[in-house]
């Protein structure tokens, strides 16, 4: 087989691999490398054909099914959610944004075992999704996994360094541990990134709070009522 009847080959070759026709793309390759057992573009078509297709539609599911969960999810209907992604995720195992949705609403569901699986799967198909890490970091708070949280929004901030509810929710964990200083430091970094964080504003309060600093504290809260007229919870804490 010479060198221009060879190149021939692998055209028709590829030609009938675009087509769709692998079996004779196949018989094509393989004939090259019958004859030239080296040839590398034989080989790498070869291969390519033993590779199954995918194609979006058998990776994720359609948007319109990622839409109608997150508008259960919205609406509250966290244990259809869970119970349809769950099954969603059976035939859309690598869907990680499906994952992400049942990990955050088995989470709101107190389904916090099922929830670490999920968002486990969210980091490993997707380890760029900063939300991922930071869900899991609420769930590992949950499971009173407080040095493991710290880790995933800290991996969640270093994906997307502007993420306040990131640093808000680390704020949580560290006050939690009992290191207020570094607590008011991440609740004030949220804060700087997002002004009108009236819950940041709160909780800042609070940690301000257990450092005896109750003039700050209060100021802190004035300025979550001014932010939420309603909140409830900050009316409480300036109050006691």
């Amino acid at each position: 087989m010479a060198s221009l009847s060879v190149d021939r080959v692998l055209t028709k070759a590829k030609s009938c691999s675009r087509r769709g026709e692998n079996e004779k793309a196949r018989e094509l390759f393989q004939a090259v490398l019958n004859k030239f057992p080296n040839n590398k573009r034989a080989q790498k078509g070869l291969s390519a054909l033993a590779i199954p297709f995918h194609d979006e539609t058998t990776i994720n599911p359609s948007q319109e099914k990622i839409d109608h969960l997150i508008n259960l999810y919205n609406q509250g209907h966290l244990s259809t959610v869970v119970d349809q992604a769950q099954k969603m995720v059976l035939q859309y195992p690598n869907a990680f944004m499906v994952w992400n949705i049942l990990g955050v609403a088995a989470a709101q569901n107190d389904m916090n075992d099922i929830a670490a699986v999920a968002l486990e799967t969210v980091i490993k198909l997707n380890p760029l999704f900063p939300d991922g890490y930071a869900n899991y970091g609420n769930v590992l708070q949950a499971q009173s996994k407080l040095e493991e949280a710290i880790d995933a929004f800290n991996n969640a901030i270093s994906l997307e360094p502007t993420n306040a509810k990131a640093f808000f929710n680390m704020g949580n964990v560290l006050k939690e541990q009992g290191k207020t200083e570094e607590a008011v430091r991440a609740y004030n970094k949220a804060i700087s990134l997002k002004p009108n964080y009236a819950k940041a504003f709160n909780n800042l309060g609070n940690a301000l709070q257990d450092q005896g600093k109750q003039n700050e504290a209060i100021e802190a809260f004035d300025v979550a009522i001014s932010l939420e007229p309603d909140f409830a919870e900050a009316h409480k804490n300036k109050g006691n």
